[in-house]
Formats: structure tokens, sequence, C-alpha cells
């Protein structure tokens, strides 16, 4: 028995171990997710911007401005 039919054995027993079989059935009817709390109409979206450094220009290089 080698390394790769260990492996492969121990993948397939953690397969059956978390395969659905031993689920719980799924619920009969939906229900949408309900956030916590009261919308807010008059919130303000602001996007955020990201400042990168710019690269580090090897010496001897001329700018490219």
């Amino acid at each position: 028995m080698g390394l790769k039919n260990r492996i492969l054995g121990r993948a397939k027993r953690l397969a059956d171990r978390f395969s659905g079989e031993f689920s719980d059935p799924a619920p009969e009817e939906t229900q949408p997710y309900e956030r916590p709390g009261t919308p807010n109409e008059n919130a303000e979206v602001v996007m955020a911007k990201l400042s990168r450094p710019k690269r580090a220009r090897p010496p001897g290089e001329k700018s490219e401005d």
C-alpha cells in the first residue's frame, strides 16, 4: 500500500463523513434574510480611494512625467 493509496483512502473517508447523507433535510419554504434595524434612506455613500505608493524606479531611469 503506497502513499498515494493511503492519501486517496483518507480523502474518500473524509468526503463520506461530510457527504449530504447525514445532513438535515431542506426546509419546505424559504425565508428571506431580515436585516436588523431600520433602513436609512438618507444615508450618504462615499467611494473609497486607494492611495498606493508609486513604483520605485531603478537608478538612472528617467521619469515618465
